[in-house]
């Protein structure tokens, strides 16, 4: 079935990059710390031989920094984690988490949906604070003729990408930020999916108390990607293709950034 997928979708042979560009001045998340970055040598600083110069940098990061995934023990319920576990039971600050770190996140190459929400509201980014109902996700996947699968990956777009270069309104810090209710997180979950997407920093909405979050990764295992590039996607009005995401393989880690695409 994957291979079928593969030459049913990837038509074009175009890829298309879901990742923003790692810089000192993205927006981050408070509870987070920022990404910073420096080149260490320049050409002129030192020559290995008279001829080969070399530059050298750079960079720190949370691991919720820019485009990212969600690993499992990033969130919990009273502090309990997938798996029915307490949090602080396998976890250390040296070690990080047991078991469901990211490092045990295995490739994701599969197909994609995009579920563009701004569709019901004149193609508009979605408020502050919206919450996106189920019925509303159902709705756009009838609206672009899709249909979601097991294993899919499913990037919901809000249009909020455009406030990617605007710090205070992207992160919500004073209005807050659409995303999806429970109920649409249940529907997803109910399809068994194998990830899912959106293009705001918290997936959620905010403020909340993350209740997506809870219902896909504590309960169902399904990692959450956030901070996602969107726009061209549904532009171009693709919303079916094949969904490739990298996390880097950080032992214990609770998220990593991606590089993500689209190959339609």
């Amino acid at each position: 079935m994957w291979v079928e997928d593969f030459k049913s979708i990837a038509t074009k042979g175009r890829i298309v990059e879901l990742s923003h560009v790692l810089t000192m001045d993205m927006p981050h998340s408070p509870s987070h710390p920022p990404f910073m970055f420096r080149l260490t040598k320049l050409h002129g600083d030192a020559r290995d031989t008279d001829k080969f110069t070399i530059v050298s940098d750079m960079f720190t990061m949370g691991s919720h920094n820019g485009t990212h995934m969600d690993g499992l023990g990033h969130v919990g319920c009273c502090g309990m984690v997938y798996g029915g576990v307490h949090g602080d039971s396998i976890s250390t600050r040296r070690g990080g988490f047991e078991g469901i770190g990211i490092e045990t996140v295995e490739p994701v190459f599969c197909r994609g949906v995009l579920l563009d929400a701004t569709l019901l509201h004149g193609g508009e980014s979605l408020p502050p604070a919206y919450i996106i109902s189920r019925d509303e996700l159902v709705e756009a996947a009838r609206l672009e003729g899709v249909e979601i699968r097991k294993g899919d990956a499913v990037l919901i777009r809000s249009g909020w990408e455009r406030y990617w270069p605007d710090n205070r309104t992207y992160v919500g810090l004073q209005d807050g930020g659409p995303g999806p209710s429970q109920e649409a997180a249940i529907w997803l979950g109910e399809h068994e999916i194998r990830v899912t997407g959106a293009d705001t920093f918290a997936y959620d909405k905010r403020p909340s108390d993350m209740p997506c979050h809870i219902e896909l990764m504590v309960n169902r295992k399904i990692n959450i990607m956030e901070n996602m590039r969107l726009d061209e996607l549904a532009r171009d009005k693709v919303y079916e293709f094949m969904f490739c995401a990298l996390p880097l393989r950080i032992k214990g880690g609770t998220g990593s950034p991606i590089r993500a695409i689209a190959l339609y």
